[in-house]
């Protein structure tokens, strides 16, 4: 689906599936393509009419979040003028803007969007990232964690906040880099943290429902691990367990 989601939160893609190769990705549960080396794109403006075609959608500040990616990889180079041009276009009806990535986001590509920026925190980006020592089997065809993590030079460049984005905790994986992630955070200029939960098929019907996929999918079952790691990070930076909690926090403090 190219525009999914509600009133409170809308999910947009140019495009289905993804060129990279993670091993924990739902998208092939979803019957989207994970190497893909042939995707179809939507142009902004095909996907900008699907939502004003919307009467759910709500502008401003205090209106529908607008998260880029989910169904794709929105800042992968062959999309990534058209997440610019969605970026351009929501800003400037003043929601709040977001997105997540495995890629190296440059700051001039950022400084193209922040004068549009009319409160801190309405465009936020998310450096995903599940593994360090091993992510070259793991999130294959993804950028190195030290190519994507030089995007958090964006916060001080452009005043955009950048969050470390640890999302799905791997069980005996991510908990191992710890100690690392506990680095970066203490010498980079990241913002808050997220640590959350894998998505997984959804079997029955009395889990929390993940916010895409239309059911199929679910929240895995908190770890004690993930537990842990939630407190070890807070007690470094401003830690969250979903990515709109750190939207939240801007549309109630800018």
């Amino acid at each position: 689906m190219y525009v999914y989601g509600s009133k409170n939160r809308l999910f947009i893609n140019t495009t289905l599936g993804c060129r990279s190769r993670c091993s924990y990705c739902y998208l092939p549960s979803l019957d989207y393509e994970l190497g893909a080396s042939n995707l179809m794109i939507k142009n902004s403006d095909y996907v900008i009419g699907m939502v004003e075609a919307r009467t759910d959608f709500i502008k401003g500040k205090k209106g529908t979040i607008i998260s880029l990616g989910c169904y794709s990889e929105c800042w992968d180079e062959p999309v990534r003028e058209s997440t610019l041009a969605l970026i351009k276009y929501f800003l400037r009806k003043g929601n709040p803007v977001q997105f997540a990535t495995k890629r190296y986001v440059a700051c001039e590509d950022i400084e193209q969007v922040s004068k549009l920026i009319s409160w801190r925190g309405q465009l936020s980006i998310f450096i995903s990232s599940t593994t360090l020592t091993k992510w070259n089997s793991i999130e294959r065809g993804t950028d190195s964690p030290e190519i994507r993590f030089g995007s958090f030079d964006l916060t001080k460049k452009t005043g955009v906040p950048v969050y470390l984005y640890i999302k799905p905790i791997i069980k005996s994986v991510t908990i191992s880099d710890l100690n690392k992630y506990v680095d970066i955070v203490k010498n980079k200029d990241v913002s808050g943290v997220i640590v959350g939960s894998k998505f997984i098929m959804n079997n029955d019907n009395n889990s929390k429902l993940a916010p895409i996929s239309n059911g199929k999918l679910k929240y895995n079952e908190k770890s004690l691990e993930e537990e842990y790691m939630y407190v070890t990070l807070s007690q470094e930076v401003q830690t969250f367990t979903e990515s709109v909690q750190a939207i939240d926090y801007w549309r109630n403090h800018a």
